[in-house]
């Protein structure tokens, strides 16, 4: 199977141009539509804004078809799903050394809201970096 074969798209609209630079508004659809946890990964009143380096000729309001790289989505998909479980057991496994059940368990919740506050600040260091590319446009 070729590459190609296994990228999913998705449509954006084109919200600012700035030379090259180009920002587009990610419309649920895609990957989103199929996924059981679709609510997840950005608010519904919140759409995902990227900056993307092209050559194509866009304007404001404008439809693309964007393309985002397989590495990324399962990136994503581990920061958002794996990484606060981890964090949960960790804080549970230290907890359950020093205190009771309950307190460890409230630790570990505490870990795991440690664990989103750390997606945060990785989605703000590695987001911007996502392999989003506009294919063509709609």
């Amino acid at each position: 199977m070729h590459e190609e074969e296994h990228t999913i798209e998705d449509v954006g609209i084109v919200t600012a141009v700035n030379g090259s630079t180009v920002s587009v508004e990610m419309q649920r659809g895609g990957g989103c539509k199929t996924c059981a946890m679709r609510g997840m990964c950005f608010s519904k009143n919140t759409p995902a804004v990227f900056k993307i380096e092209t050559t194509i000729q866009v304007e404001p309001g404008d439809s693309v078809l964007l393309e985002v790289s397989p590495k990324a989505r399962v990136l994503s998909s581990l920061l958002i799903f794996i990484l606060p479980i981890v964090f949960l057991g960790i804080g549970y496994a230290i907890g359950s050394v020093f205190f009771t059940e309950l307190i460890a368990a409230l630790i570990s919740m505490a870990f795991m809201g440690l664990g989103f506050f750390v997606i945060h600040f990785v989605d703000k260091a590695i987001g911007k970096d996502l392999s989003v590319t506009i294919r063509r446009k709609l």
